[in-house]
């Protein structure tokens, strides 16, 4: 079995914390979802998946095509980077630029950790013939590094920039740490479009949607990226106080042997590969509001999707 160098990293970067008698390993940053061909196709099996289907991508879609325009006029920008944080396959972006009707000029900068993704999503802009977009600028990339990948879009011609992070992909991380990166990643008068699910009554309704088959055969890839045969772990999904955890528990013990460093599971060992926390919208308009100047918070007609508008 073949060892990931980054998914490896991230445990021996993060360690282990106990919970009654196991060691749980939390490597669930979002960012190893798409990190390999593999991993890059699992995750767009969601696309086919009702639950995503229907409560996300249909639910924001239908913001987007009512709304894009408006969020464009108010950002009053004619030359802007539209900087698409986590890209995806492009869908999202391309119905964007398609729902806008006020005359701009877009400089298009789709941003992944997958090349996939990247050149996937490139095809499909470029497939818009959009007259709206002026140049395609990529960067294989952490979209948290933002504050990397900003000077490199300034040009005399386009120097604000409209931020996307669509697809709740803000839940999958603690709230206050990444949005305190963002924020310092981005420029003055830079508008973040911000599009994620609400939280209306329970917290969580059924654990058993994010039990599916589906996540093992996509989040799997993360565990032999440690260096895991199948049969040696079990996937399972749980609520806890705060957040719903996707985890496999350890079926052996076992050593992992890679460049001089040794990790030693223990059967019954944890290891968290995915989080989602899920907030009322006062709640996450509040949290906004904590590292941005204005926040406006867009509602879908069920109050259970919306985007929110911030501006710096």
């Amino acid at each position: 079995m073949q060892i990931n160098d980054t998914i490896f990293r991230e445990l021996i970067k993060r360690g282990y914390s106990r919970r009654k008698n196991s060691r749980v390993w939390d490597i669930s940053d979002s960012k190893l979802w798409y990190l390999t061909p593999e991993l890059s196709k699992g995750f767009l099996q969601l696309y086919r998946y009702n639950p995503y289907k229907i409560n996300v991508i249909e639910r924001e879609l239908h913001l987007i095509r009512r709304y894009a325009n408006s969020i464009v006029k108010g950002f009053g920008k004619k030359h802007f980077n539209l900087v698409d944080l986590g890209c995806g396959n492009g869908i999202k972006s391309s119905l964007f630029i398609k729902s806008i009707k006020t005359p701009v000029s877009i400089r298009y900068c789709p941003v992944d950790i997958s090349k996939d993704y990247i050149k996937v999503t490139g095809e499909k802009i470029k497939l818009l013939k959009s007259h709206l977009i002026r140049g395609v600028k990529p960067f294989v990339s952490d979209f948290k590094d933002l504050d990397d990948i900003i000077p490199l879009l300034t040009s005399p011609k386009y120097r604000s920039n409209l931020v996307l992070l669509l697809g709740g992909t803000i839940s999958h991380y603690e709230i206050n740490d990444f949005l305190y990166t963002l924020r310092n990643g981005m420029m003055n008068d830079s508008v973040l479009v911000i599009g994620n699910g609400v939280r209306k009554g329970r917290r969580f309704v059924s654990v058993d949607k994010y039990k599916d088959p589906l996540f093992n055969k996509w989040f799997i890839h993360i565990m032999k990226g440690l260096g895991f045969e199948e049969d040696e772990v079990k996937y399972d999904a749980r609520f806890t106080s705060v957040r719903l955890e996707g985890y496999y528990t350890i079926l052996t013990d076992k050593v992992i042997d890679y460049e001089g460093k040794h990790v030693r599971f223990k059967k019954g060992d944890e290891v968290i590969v995915a989080i989602q926390y899920k907030y009322f919208p006062d709640e996450l308009l509040k949290f906004c509001k904590m590292y941005f100047r204005e926040g406006e918070l867009i509602l879908d007609k069920d109050e259970e999707y919306c985007l929110i508008v911030c501006k710096k």
